[in-house]
């Protein structure tokens, strides 16, 4: 049997946030395929030590699968504590670049019924550290299309205020969501920075922390600060919880919500039940 030809992706538009982030948009050979919020794409290059053979990178999806003109991708470059291979090889492309790509994929995608068939409707609480974010824009614009009134909770975690990505157009949606009395639609932004004395970070009087700061009730008061935007505490039966990131972040954030008895698939209880969903980038 003829070995099958590679899937072609082309870049058709790249937007540099920071000199180490940036958004990446494909146009693909057959078309942006229907997909589950949540899952990733994987890309390839030519292996440099390789020769002949290609390095693949998995990537999380940040355009909902309604988005049917290119596939947008939220990548950092990683420089430490060594260059990343792959996105040190991505980093100079311009629009025209074509890569090779595997169709979308991955189960971190959003769950729909709980274990007794019931549909899910609890709170979903996204929290994502840096590029971590990603899948959540396409889970958060994938419910508003399809006019979704679960409430939402997006946590976003980073280092410096210009790394907080997409910040505008989620600023945008909970406007939406307060000024429609949050019943059509029902959003709540917390971003927070993690060196909040470095120069670049000047100006910044939201919180501060790593992102596991905005479920943790550490700082007094009885209710962490996600709780507070909510004005309510966060239960098993009313609350979910999805987390993407490195993983420190995703150990961290666990163990604040273990100590409260959230818990994660591995830890469900004899129902089949388990409010803890996450994927680990490395």
């Amino acid at each position: 049997m003829a070995k099958k030809d590679p899937l072609k992706a082309t870049l058709t538009e790249r937007e540099d946030l920071t000199d180490s982030l940036a958004l990446f948009r494909f146009e693909l050979q057959e078309g942006v395929p229907d997909f589950e919020p949540g899952q990733f794409v994987m890309l390839g290059l030519p292996n440099p030590e390789k020769e002949g053979k290609t390095l693949w990178r998995a990537y999380s999806i940040a355009s909902p699968p309604e988005r049917k003109e290119c596939l947008e991708l939220y990548i950092r470059w990683a420089q430490r504590p060594v260059p990343g291979k792959f996105t040190t090889m991505l980093w100079p492309l311009q629009p025209g670049a074509v890569l090779d790509y595997k169709p979308p994929r991955g189960h971190f995608t959003i769950e729909r019924s709980r274990p007794d068939g019931e549909p899910d409707t609890r709170r979903m609480v996204l929290l994502g550290g840096g590029t971590g974010i990603a899948p959540f824009v396409s889970y958060i614009e994938h419910l508003r299309a399809h006019g979704s009134t679960r409430e939402i909770v997006v946590c976003h975690g980073a280092s410096y205020i210009e790394e907080l990505g997409y910040r505008e157009r989620l600023l945008e949606l909970e406007q939406e969501a307060e000024a429609g009395g949050r019943e059509a639609w029902n959003l709540r932004y917390l971003a927070s920075i993690s060196r909040p004395k470095e120069e670049a970070n000047a100006g910044w009087d939201g919180h501060v922390g790593r992102v596991e700061t905005l479920v943790s009730t550490a700082g007094g008061g009885g209710l962490s600060p996600a709780e507070l935007a909510c004005g309510t505490a966060f239960t098993p039966d009313d609350t979910t919880f999805y987390i993407c990131g490195f993983d420190g972040t995703i150990q961290a954030v666990k163990s604040v919500l273990q100590s409260r008895d959230f818990r994660t698939p591995k830890e469900a209880r004899e129902d089949g039940s388990y409010e803890i969903k996450f994927e680990s980038y490395g």
